[in-house]
Parts: structure tokens; sequence; C-alpha cells
């Protein structure tokens, strides 16, 4: 009992189905004895049968064979004498084969019947072949005869017309023709004798061929005797068609004689095989009795058979079915209660089977499983929150990212419902950050964006989230905040702490913060509105002035939708012509003519009438609409400037100035389209001057000299728009090849009293006067602003002192008188 134990799984199975084969062995042993007779007397009559049926299946096989090559013998190579001897003695040495197969006497009469209707067969054929073989030369002969017979006809056409230019040769031809076509017809005919299938059908293609050949006669002898050589073609081509008929008649003859011998072939054929397969026949009656005998004495077989077969399945299925129970299903559920127990992480229940088989491994690989599953289980419970943290976390800064700070603000909210209380949400945008991603680089931008998250998340308490959303965009989620003045108080302590400088790759730089502030509930009751609104606050101190905060109110989101309704309406105007160009005129400070002209934009809107600049450019530059507005405005002034040029109104120096985006600038659309007016008019391209802010052209000074560079080549004047009030020092101006320099108001209005103003305006002017450069005062409101900057030198000014934007009209008028308004010039 110890060492069946210790047996394995396929040791004992392969006993039980070696006690299964004994028993089926036993039953089949019984069964042996009892065939022994059946299986002498089947060897008997199977070895007669066999030898019969081998005997006649081979002569009937080789008979079908040899019809079938005689059928070829007549369809293929009857045209050709050599296979057909080769083909015929082969056929016949095949038959002598055949006919020595069978000792039935029977059988070899009707054998030697079909050798002898096959040797007529076979010189019927050899005849016909010759005969075909001599019908082909004579039509070959005939066809060289027409050949020989039209050229004849042709050479004696030709000397008779040469002779005589009106000789008739046409009905010649005709004849000739007809005679060609006949022939044709005749060999066409005659090639197909022998695709014949009936002899009436022979016989008649025979006869069609004679009947050509008699048309032929008649159209020769319709042939004009012209001349010897064609008598003498004439006479042969008879002589040929005679020899045609001949053999036409032989063939004839031929052809009755070969269906004769056919049918007599066919007929022994017939007969061969009809006595083949009677004997076959008398051969399937004697197998079929014998079957009959056997039929018996299997059914009582058969029944010992099944009654053993049923035994030893019953057995089989009773010690298969107690070896699955005792070495498969116990061992299996118990180890599905363990796998039970691992799938609720219990981890510390190993099995115990008990066993010394096969599944004395499973039990071992399972524990070990088990094991490993435990630890492979606590390090994923690790990774999990590796990968909880990675999802919500910053990988630039370490801060919380967008997910996490809208779930916790989901959070907050419904701890804020439940307690009442209130929190407070920061949205701050890093002012000027692209100008330090542009001008260090990215790597630069990052090192500044992990230095403004340190001093934020040093001004927030433990319990407040601060969070980069992406970019320069960061959010602060303030609990500890209870009310609005302290969220603005937290917003003014992060611009202050934004304000101070930072030391990035060993440079000072100095940026700022606009941060947007809302309250919970006061300004919103979800997530998507507190952001939405927060972000809208923060847009309003970013137009402000930036480095500032802004509480929201509910007016910004009016605001935010006029924004939205004028950007709407922006294009709409495009398409309905709403804008329109007016020109403030620009005057010699001295003389008082009119210099040039600045081109404004303005917006006849349908519902508020006309509108300013300030009052749409803006939009128009945040929604990229300007872009379209600017080619709008400069082909609006580019055909005024033609129209007065046409008409003789203004100077050589004489100019209109345009303003050109920041969105604008380096774009290949605005180069392309400069191009373009270039080709199209040069001479009012050299009068027109581009206005450029000195923001737009620091952003990329390398890039915006280069493309100043192209555009002056195009003509163009450059001027740089409110000098001085960009991020540039005055250094740069030798970087721009520009032309002109506009001092921004600011500096203008504050000449009307003596102070800094008066020092910046004189250092600008020369710095202008040493590099070559012209200078134009903007914003020119007071006499005592337009006498200083006499004083100081400023030839061009331009303001409401000397004349309002004007439309086009208005200051073809002036032009024309060339009488500016009385100025106090002195």
């Amino acid at each position: 009992m110890m060492f069946f134990n210790k047996m394995n799984l396929s040791v004992r199975f392969t006993l039980t189905i070696i006690v299964l084969l004994g028993i089926f062995g036993l039953g089949i042993s019984l069964l042996i004895r009892s065939l022994s007779n059946i299986e002498l007397l089947l060897e008997q009559q199977s070895a007669l049968h066999i030898q019969e049926l081998s005997s006649n299946s081979a002569i009937s096989r080789e008979i079908f064979e040899l019809s079938s090559r005689v059928q070829l013998l007549e369809q293929k190579f009857l045209y050709d004498e050599e296979i057909l001897s080769e083909e015929g003695f082969n056929i016949d040495e095949q038959l002598q084969r055949i006919r020595a197969l069978s000792n039935d006497q029977s059988f070899v009469i009707k054998m030697d019947d079909f050798i002898v209707d096959f040797h007529r067969f076979l010189g019927n054929s050899v005849t016909l072949n010759r005969i075909l073989k001599q019908l082909s030369v004579t039509d070959k002969l005939l066809g060289h005869q027409i050949d020989q017979l039209d050229f004849a006809l042709a050479r004696t056409s030709i000397e008779q017309l040469s002779a005589n230019a009106n000789t008739e040769s046409r009905n010649d031809l005709e004849v000739m023709h007809q005679i060609r076509e006949s022939y044709l017809s005749a060999g066409k005919l005659a090639a197909s004798v022998r695709s014949s299938i009936t002899p009436d059908t022979e016989q008649v293609v025979i006869i069609e061929v004679l009947k050509e050949l008699h048309i032929l006669e008649m159209h020769l002898s319709n042939m004009r005797e012209l001349s010897d050589v064609i008598i003498e073609s004439k006479y042969a081509m008879l002589d040929t068609i005679k020899h045609y008929r001949i053999n036409l008649r032989k063939m004839t003859a031929n052809l009755n004689q070969r269906w004769i011998v056919m049918s007599a072939l066919v007929n022994a054929q017939n007969s061969l095989i009809s006595y083949v397969q009677e004997t076959e026949e008398n051969v399937q009656r004697s197998a079929l009795r014998l079957s009959n005998e056997l039929r018996n004495d299997l059914t009582i077989m058969r029944g010992w058979v099944f009654m053993i077969g049923l035994f030893s399945l019953i057995i089989g299925i009773i010690l298969i079915l107690f070896m699955v129970r005792h070495h498969i299903t116990k061992p299996l559920n118990q180890l599905k209660q363990s796998f039970k127990e691992i799938e609720t992480n219990n981890f510390d229940n190993p099995i115990n089977l008990n066993r010394k088989d096969e599944w004395d491994v499973i039990e071992s690989a399972f524990n070990r499983m088990a094991s490993r599953l435990k630890k492979t289980y606590r390090d994923l419970e690790n990774e999990r929150s590796k990968l909880h943290e990675l999802a919500h976390q910053d990988p630039l800064t370490g801060l919380a990212n967008r997910l996490l700070i809208y779930k916790s603000i989901d959070t907050a909210i419904s701890e804020a419902k439940r307690s009442h209380q209130h929190f407070a949400l920061l949205y701050l945008d890093i002012d000027h950050f692209k100008t330090v991603n542009d001008s260090m680089g990215h790597s630069a931008g990052d090192v500044l964006l992990q230095e403004v998250s340190q001093r934020l998340s040093n001004l927030v308490e433990p319990s407040d989230m601060v969070s980069r959303l992406g970019g320069d965009e960061f959010m602060i989620l303030v609990h500890s905040t209870q009310n609005i003045t302290e969220a603005s108080m937290l917003a003014e302590a992060v611009n202050e702490a934004l304000r101070q400088p930072f030391l990035i790759d060993n440079e000072t730089v100095f940026v700022g913060s606009s941060v947007g502030v809302c309250l919970y509930p006061e300004h919103g009751d979800s997530a998507e509105t507190l952001v939405r609104n927060a972000d809208t606050a923060m847009y309003h101190a970013k137009r402000g002035g930036r480095d500032s905060h802004c509480i929201y109110k509910d007016a910004m989101t009016s605001e935010a939708h006029n924004l939205m309704s004028k950007s709407s309406g922006l294009k709409q105007a495009l398409l309905n012509n709403e804008l329109f160009v007016q020109y403030q005129p620009q005057y010699d400070s001295f003389t008082g003519d009119i210099y040039g002209a600045e081109a404004l934009v303005r917006w006849n809107h349908p519902s508020k009438g006309i509108l300013l600049p300030g009052d749409f450019l803006d939009i128009a530059e945040q929604t990229g609409i300007i872009v379209d507005i600017d080619d709008y405005v400069f082909d609006i002034v580019f055909n005024d400037l033609q129209e007065l040029k046409q008409q003789g109104l203004v100077s050589k120096d004489f100019s209109l100035s345009v303003n050109v985006s920041g969105r604008k600038l380096l774009s290949e659309h605005l180069l392309e389209h400069l191009k373009i007016c270039y080709e199209q008019a040069p001479e009012i391209t050299s009068r027109m001057i581009l206005e450029l802010t000195e923001r737009d052209m620091i952003t990329k000074l390398d890039q915006s000299s280069d493309f100043i560079s192209q555009l002056k080549k195009l003509g163009f004047k450059i001027a740089i728009d409110d000098f001085g009030t960009g991020y540039s020092s005055l250094a740069t101006l030798k970087h721009l090849p520009v032309d002109i320099l506009k001092l921004d108001r600011s500096f203008v209005s504050g000449l009307d009293s003596e102070g800094v103003d008066h020092v910046i305006i004189d250092s600008i002017l020369s710095v202008a006067h040493g590099l070559g450069l012209s200078a134009i005062a903007e914003g020119v409101e007071t006499p005592q602003q337009l006498e200083a900057l006499k004083t100081l030198g400023c030839q061009t000014v331009q303001g409401y002192l000397l004349s309002y934007p004007i439309n086009r009209d208005e200051l073809i008028k002036l032009l024309i008188e060339q009488s500016p308004p009385s100025l106090p010039l002195e």
C-alpha cells in the first residue's frame, strides 16, 4: 500500500490502461478462433476474385486507353504521315500485349477482329494523309499561278496605259479580284473537310469546293487575253484546277471508305468492351454471393464484440472515475480553496495536500507563488502610492498639478458646505515670463518656475495648497483665509514676493505677477466657476498694468462677454467694411507745412457709433484679428497715397504712416504682401512709413533687424513708435536699421513745465541726430509743448493742437490749400 501511494499519477493511469487492455484482449482472443475459418474462406475466394478482377480491370483500362489514343490519332495526327505511322505501330504493339493478358478464347477472337479493323483504319488514314498533302501542294501551286496572272495583268495594264491613257482596265482588275476570292473560298472549304462531323457534311463541303472551282474557271474564261503571258497563265491555272478536281475525287472516295472502316472499328471496340464488362459483372455477382454468406457469420460475431466492448467500457469508466476523483478532483478542490484565500489577500494560509506524486510539486510551487505574491502585492502597494503622487504632482516644481487642485477644490466645496466655512482661490500668472524664456532659454525659464514655486510655498500655511497649472500659471487654494480682506493681503504678499529679483544663471531677473482673487461661496459654488472667475480677475489685473492683484467682481464677467462680443463684431466689421481710416497730419514745426500724416483706424459700430482704436485694438490683438485689420488698413492707405500722387497733391517728401502690430511683425505673409505692393507701385512704397513698437522688435532683436532690412529694400521707411517706453536702451538702436523715432506722448506731456522730460527728449533727439535718424513728436496739445519742441530742435510734430484726425477728403482739402491751421510758431 505504501508503494502504491508513492506512485506518481502517470504510473497509476498507465496501470489502469493496462488492466483495461487486458480485459479487452481476453475478449478479442475468444473471437480469434471463430474468425479463423472465415479468414481461410476469405483468402481462397478473394485470391480467385482478385485475379479475375485484376485481369479484367487491366484489360478494360488498356482498352479504354487505346480507344482514347485511336480517337486522338483520328483528330490530331491525321496530317503527319510519320507521326501517324509511328503512333500506329505503338498502338498495334499495345494491342498485341492486351491480347496476351487473357486466355479466354472468346476474348482473343474479339481482340483479333479489333486489330484487323484497326489496321484497315490505319491504312485508310495514311492514304487520306497523302491525298491531303497532294491537295495542299495543288492549292499552293494554284495560289502561285494566280499571283503570276495578277502580276502579268498589272504589267500589261501599265503598258497599255502608257501607250494609251484612255485604255479601260477596270473590268480585268475586277475579274482578277473575283478569281482570287473564289480561290480563297475553295481553299478555306477544302481545309475544313476534316473538321466536319458527318459524312453528309463532308460531301456538302467537297461539293462547295467543286462549285468554287467551277466559278473560278468561269472568271478565267472572262479574263481578256491581252498578252501571251496572260494566256499562258490562264491555261496553266486550268490545268491545275483539273488536278485539284482529281484530288477532290480521290479524297471523296477515301472519306467514304473511311467512314465504313471507322464504323467497323467502333463496332469491334464496343463488342470487346461489352464482353469485358460482362465478365466483370459475373465476378461481382460471385463476390456478392460470398459477401452474403459472410454477413451472417459477422452478425453473430458483432454481438460478441458488442458485449465484450460494453463490459470493458463499464469497467474502464468505473476505474477512471475513481482515479479522477481521488487523484484530481480532491486536490483541485483544495487548490481552489487556497486560490480564494489569495483573492482575499490572505497569503498566510499555505496549501497541504499530503501527497508524494506530481501534486507534491504543485503544492510546493503554489506555496512559493503565494509567498512571492505576498511580496509583489506589498511592492505594488508602494508603487501605487508613488504613481498616485506622480499623477497628482507637477514634475518640474513638485507642486500639485491641475488634476489634484481641481479635486481639492471639489473636496473643499463639500467640506465648506457642511461646515458653512469660506475659502479663497488665487489664480496668478508670471509677468514677462515669455521674455525670460525667449532671451535666456527654456532651461532658465524652468529654474525661474522652480524659484517661484518655492516662494509661493513659503507664503502659505501647511493646510493650503499651491498648484502649477501649466506654463507660467499657478493657483493657490487657501483654507486659512475666511474673508476677502485676508485673501487680498495674501495676493499682495504674492506680488511683493515675486517682485523681488531672481538670480538665474548668474544674471539678475525681474518679473512680477498678476493675481486674480475670488472667495467661496461669494464668487462661485463650483470648481469650474471659481477657477473661471479667478482667471477673469487675473486677466483684469494684467490689463491694469501687471504686477498687481484684482478681486473678482460680477462686472468682470460681463466685460469678458463684451470682449467676446467685440471679437465677433470685429470679424463682421471686416466683412461689412465698417472699419475706416482717418489721417492725423504731421507738420513742420518751423514752417507749418504738412510733412505727412499718420493713418488711424476707426470702427463705425452699427449700434455704438464711432469707436476709437483703444476700444477694440486690444481685443483684436488678443484674438488675432489684428492681422486681418493690418492688411485691411494697409491696403486703404496704399490706395489713398497712390490717388494723392496721381492727383499731384503731395510733394516729394510727403509720406503716410501706418502701424504694424506685433502679431504681424516677422511674418512671411506681411513680407509677401509688401512685395506685391512694391511690384505694383515702387514709387508709392517709398512714401510709406511702417510704424513698429519698440517692445515688439526687442523681443527678437536679430530677426527684427534682418526683417527690417528686407522691408527697406522694398523702399519702406521704418519708424519706432512710442520710443522710450519699451524694454530696450538707446544702445539697441545701433542694431535696428530704422529711419524715424516717434517720441511717446508721455514725454511730450511733461514739457508744459521745466523738468526731467526736457532732458529725456533732448537726449533722444541728440542720439537720433547722431545716428542720422528723423524724430517725430506725437501728442502735442498745448502751445508750450510745441514751443519747447522747437527749442529742442524737433522738426516734425503731430497732435490735437495742430489737427485732429480727419478723413481723406479733408486731408485732400488741406493739401490743396497748403495752409495749415493757425499755429503759434513764434
